[in-house]
């Protein structure tokens, strides 16, 4: 007699960074931390996994190049590339994950060591990967006993995306404006803003809204929410306004490097920017 395993489908969720959309991921894998800062004074570091449903996950570490990057409609995603050349600031070839696939059990914690192992003569600068951590409930290898076993589910696969940042010598960082511009309408403003990072090192930082009115006073403000430039992006910020009446306001962006989630001894520093954005409401 045969076995037979049919899987009818298998569905990918994806969390980018710390974006987690889906309710199933209060039951997967947590990772943590979501951006790791390697140096060549400190090639190694850890990640924790934690299982945070009831059963056992198995769990598969990739190591990919990528950065977040804006669309056509100003929101950010996540591009990899799987074959960097030479002109990308790419980690991933030389960044190594110990162990590389494991099983958590349930309620349990796993670290997992990250080593930089960079070649000789690498110019000064930051090099950026993407940690990809794939985990799936753990199924036991036996399909079953007897003559004929049929097994049918549903295989949820769930894959987090971290960062990986690796910096040698001299790192430097800035981001500037190169235009932005903003629309009303009868509840909010769209602020689309065209930010170049400087330097050899990402922008990371955060970004935060105020709406001042003809007499400098401030009547709305939104932010700070965290913000990263890779290379240039061209973002689009949606901002809900509140029982302002119509006319002429300014819309005041700052940017600076103030962050709350990542630790501020690995924080480049970098001059703050504010930029005023005329902006009329209906």
């Amino acid at each position: 007699m045969t076995r037979l395993l049919l899987r009818l489908t298998r569905a990918t969720l994806v969390a980018c960074a710390a974006l987690l959309v889906f309710p199933i991921l209060a039951d997967a894998i947590l990772v943590a931390p979501h951006a790791l800062y390697l140096s060549d004074r400190q090639p190694t570091g850890e990640i924790f996994l934690v299982n945070q449903s009831d059963q056992a996950e198995d769990v598969t570490i990739d190591v990919m190049f990528g950065y977040p990057e804006s669309d056509s409609t100003g929101e950010m995603r996540i591009r990899f590339e799987p074959d960097p050349g030479p002109e990308l600031p790419s980690a991933a070839g030389w960044l190594r994950a110990f162990p590389r696939r494991l099983r958590v059990p349930p309620g349990r914690r796993q670290a997992v060591r990250i080593q930089a192992t960079p070649p000789a003569g690498l110019p000064d600068g930051e090099y950026w990967s993407r940690l990809v951590v794939t985990s799936q409930p753990a199924r036991d290898a036996a399909l079953g006993r007897g003559d004929s076993v049929v097994r049918a589910g549903i295989v949820f696969e769930l894959r987090t995306v971290t960062s990986i940042a690796f910096r040698k010598g001299a790192v430097t960082t800035g981001v500037r404006v190169d235009s932005a511009r903003a629309t009303g309408t009868g509840d909010s403003v769209a602020v689309w803003a065209a930010l170049t990072r400087e330097g050899n090192a990402a922008f990371i930082g955060s970004v935060s809204f105020a709406l001042v009115n003809g007499a400098g006073e401030t009547l709305q403000t939104w932010g700070p929410s965290p913000m990263a430039v890779y290379y240039g992006v061209n973002r689009r910020f949606a901002l809900p306004i509140e029982a302002v009446p119509g006319g002429n306001y300014t819309i005041k962006l700052a940017i600076s490097t103030a962050r709350t989630d990542i630790p501020a001894n690995v924080v480049l520093p970098a001059p703050p920017i504010e930029h005023r954005i005329p902006v009329t409401l209906p």
